[in-house]
């Protein structure tokens, strides 16, 4: 039950989080804050919770990172693009992709190091 109330909780805030950046930055700057903080703090919290808890990890990585980053607000988002046109769309999907995985890559590189973030 301890679980599932951590992956709850974290949710929640994941949330409310990811809406709040919604709401502050402009435009569609939004979605590529949620995805590119997402994949890196995403990818930082597995090396570094690596010994912690099961409740800790699932209410950060599960909960708190699930939640502020979606693949249903990406799909969104790109379903935009792409009803605005194909090439924008896949330009759209490509783009991101890369920095999230660029941006996971960086949180993999610090994690590792130990140093503070």
């Amino acid at each position: 039950m301890k679980r599932f109330l951590a992956v709850g909780f974290g949710g929640m805030i994941g949330a409310l989080l990811r809406a709040w950046i919604y709401a502050v930055v402009p435009g569609g700057i939004g979605i590529w804050v949620v995805n590119l903080a997402g994949s890196f703090l995403i990818v930082l919290a597995a090396v570094r919770l690596a010994g912690k808890s099961a409740e800790s990890r699932l209410f950060i990585s599960t909960g708190l990172i699930g939640s502020f980053t979606t693949f249903s607000a990406f799909s969104g988002d790109w379903f935009h693009h792409l009803n605005q046109s194909l090439m924008q769309g896949l330009a759209f999907a490509i783009c991101i992709t890369a920095a999230s995985v660029a941006a996971a890559a960086l949180g993999l590189w610090i994690g590792r190091k130990g140093g503070p973030v």
